[in-house]
């Protein structure tokens, strides 16, 4: 396979206007968006970008309060290099199913493992009859490398490679994931799970750059204007119950038994500066895979995705590479 990626498909300079005038009115002119019910009946919103001359697939697992829509980028990215792009909108994030439609900015779960279920269910439904015998790769941010994770260690097989970029392998709480559980089941006890926990606030319209996870004003801007502009992008709170689940989560992703079912190969994608994940839970993840790899980018937060232009090329190349076998 031949590498693409040369230099940035998009830089910060005039980012919103290459936005705005390039890559979204090109993926609106090669993409799909629809529901497919998922394994209890709800629907769960997906859009597909495909290309004639894919060498692949990739299928995108987004992060907590984040959907598709952030991901448009990346998705553009994707297609530079040759790859079909499939992104899921995890239930209770963008346009899919939400138990309390009437509150967008509450993320509720019952069972991390819906989670997962729901993405077997996309692969299986939307995105092989489309993917063909060609390679399958999943990249996933944040929760959605948690959930990538348990998918790798639950349905060993059905991806070819993995990126998971910033996982969360154990986010950063102040208590330990085991009281943290306790507590939050206590409130759940009381009928209290879907509230959102005390720490979490309303949507900020107000937000800024310095206090988010990016390191490039220029993305940042952009999506926070979307965010501002629609409602259902504007998830912002966790449920008791949630932060219970992504809790628990720790015990599973870092199950040596369980890790050495992920028998793809795999990459991890490491911020230099990380305020959401434990950066040393990552290095423990990777140290108990059959072949992990771990990568840390400079000038990075959470959101490796958001970097200065910098980053985002060394991130972009090493990913594609890491896909495509030409390291």
């Amino acid at each position: 396979m031949s590498l693409y990626i040369n230099a940035l498909p998009v830089s910060e300079q005039d980012y919103a206007e290459a936005m705005q005038t390039r890559v979204e009115p090109y993926l609106a002119s090669i993409g799909q968006e629809g529901f497919f019910k998922s394994f209890d009946g709800n629907e769960i919103h997906y859009e597909k970008y495909l290309i004639p001359d894919a060498e692949g697939s990739v299928v995108i697992s987004h992060g907590f309060t984040e959907s598709a829509e952030k991901f448009r980028e990346m998705s553009f990215n994707f297609l530079t290099m040759k790859f079909n792009v499939f992104a899921i909108d995890h239930r209770g994030h963008g346009r899919s199913y939400r138990k309390y439609p009437d509150q967008p900015q509450l993320v509720c779960i019952d069972r991390f493992e819906t989670y997962v279920k729901d993405l077997y269910a996309f692969v299986q439904n939307v995105v092989k009859p489309e993917a063909a015998e060609k390679p399958l790769y999943l990249y996933a941010h944040s929760m959605g490398g948690a959930i990538a994770a348990q998918f790798l260690q639950t349905y060993p097989g059905v991806f070819d490679k993995a990126v998971l970029s910033a996982p969360m392998i154990q986010a950063q709480m102040p208590l330990s994931p085991s009281l943290a559980a306790a507590i939050m089941q206590v409130f759940t006890v009381f009928g209290q799970g879907d509230k959102h926990v005390f720490a979490h606030g309303p949507y900020n319209p107000d937000a800024t750059y310095e206090n988010s996870h990016d390191t490039s004003k220029a993305r940042f801007d952009y999506y926070h204007e979307k965010r501002n502009n629609e409602p259902l992008l504007q998830t912002n709170m966790a449920s008791n119950r949630w932060v219970r689940e992504s809790a628990k989560v720790v015990k599973k992703n870092l199950d040596p038994a369980r890790c050495k079912n992920i028998t793809c190969p795999l990459l991890l994608c490491q911020p230099e500066t990380d305020t959401s994940v434990i950066s040393e839970k990552e290095n423990e993840f990777v140290s108990l895979l059959p072949n992990g790899k771990l990568v840390q980018f400079p000038n990075s937060r959470h959101e490796i995705f958001m970097s200065v232009d910098g980053t985002m090329l060394m991130y972009l190349q090493t990913i594609e590479k890491f896909l495509k076998g030409e390291e």
